[in-house]
């Protein structure tokens, strides 16, 4: 009898989950599909990154929670205590938002049901700066700004184990850890390491016999070659490039359409790595393989990557849609080819 009150738990629990889980989703859509674009199209030219009247920043939420000289402008759960509310009920004469053109009253109705659900922001939160702060010096620093150099090893004393330049990075390292380098591999635990690292399978018994036997100077090197020109290294590689770009075969939310050709852009990424093709023309062919050769199927293939994020074809509000498009293609674009993060 306890087993099965246990169990039963456990499936309610499972259940509330997965109801809970599902809710959040059609609550970020909601956001996504009709609250964002309304905040930008009428609220972002006054109180968005770019400039904000009265103290106020309403393209994020902490700084929406914050508020601006008169006090935080989304109280969550409570459309009728929050002022962005007020403000564009057009109850008080001296708070009338947006000033020139009210919204219409279904504009009004998204806001409020949006602020009763909690008003859900996914995005993140944007750093709220001091009256009178600029871009400092070290702010400059920041990894992604600095231009691509290649780095000089550095010596260090007493360093009878680094075989190649990068081991003299890690040795570095290792020393002002107080630690020592592991010892060799074995050789049927390097070419393991090898074959897992490179296409992801373990090698065969027979490749590892024939590693192990094979007591020429470049033996491994040989290895890695023969795993270089696999067809599964491009299999294996380019899932990290499709994960950073967001493939998938079907469009995402409820209705999930599935996506025929999806797989010509998956193929492409797999062939680019086993081609070993240079990294500038690999991004180029992505954002703008339609113009720097029209002619080339590949290149054409290429511009895929746009495509790739969420969509639902039979979404009632097209014009919020396009809009979440363009700024899901701004922040995948911003992530993937700067290294750091851009939110709308």
């Amino acid at each position: 009898m306890r087993h099965i009150m246990v169990m039963t738990f456990l499936v309610v629990c499972s259940a509330t989950a997965e109801m809970r889980a599902e809710t959040d989703l059609e609550d970020i859509k909601f956001f996504d599909t009709s609250v964002r674009p309304l905040l930008a199209e009428k609220c972002f030219k006054c109180h968005g990154p770019k400039k904000q009247k009265g103290s106020l920043r309403l393209d994020a939420r902490n700084t929406m929670l914050v508020g601006g000289d008169i006090g935080p402008a989304v109280v969550p759960g409570k459309p009728d205590e929050s002022l962005i509310i007020e403000a564009i009920s057009y109850k008080d004469e001296d708070l009338q938002m947006p000033p020139k053109r009210r919204l219409t009253d279904q504009q009004v109705a998204i806001l409020k049901q949006w602020i009763a659900i909690g008003a859900p922001f996914p995005g993140g939160d944007v750093k709220i700066p001091v009256k009178g702060e600029k871009i400092t010096d070290e702010d400059r620093k920041y990894w992604a700004f600095q231009p691509v150099a290649e780095p000089v090893p550095p010596q260090v004393d007493h360093d009878g184990w680094s075989q190649s330049p990068i081991d003299r990075f890690i040795f570095r390292k290792l020393v002002e850890k107080n630690l020592r380098p592991a010892k060799p591999a074995s050789r049927r635990e390097l070419i393991r390491r090898a074959y897992f690292d490179l296409i992801g399978l373990p090698p065969t018994p027979d490749a590892v016999e024939a590693f192990v036997n094979d007591t020429s100077a470049n033996a491994f090197e040989k290895v890695i070659d023969l795993l270089l020109t696999d067809k599964r290294y491009g299999e294996r590689w380019g899932r990290h490039w499709l994960d950073l770009v967001r493939y998938a075969d079907s469009d995402g939310y409820r209705q999930d359409a599935y996506r025929p050709n999806a797989w010509r852009y998956r193929d492409y990424v797999i062939r680019s790595f086993n081609a070993d093709k240079p990294y500038d023309r690999f991004v180029r062919e992505q954002l703008a393989g339609d113009e720097i050769a029209s002619d080339d199927p590949d290149a054409l293939i290429a511009t895929g990557f746009m495509r790739l994020g969420i969509y639902e074809y039979n979404q009632r509000d097209a014009y919020a849609q396009l809009n979440f498009i363009l700024d899901d293609i701004a922040i995948v674009t911003s992530d993937v080819f700067l290294g750091m993060s851009m939110g709308i």
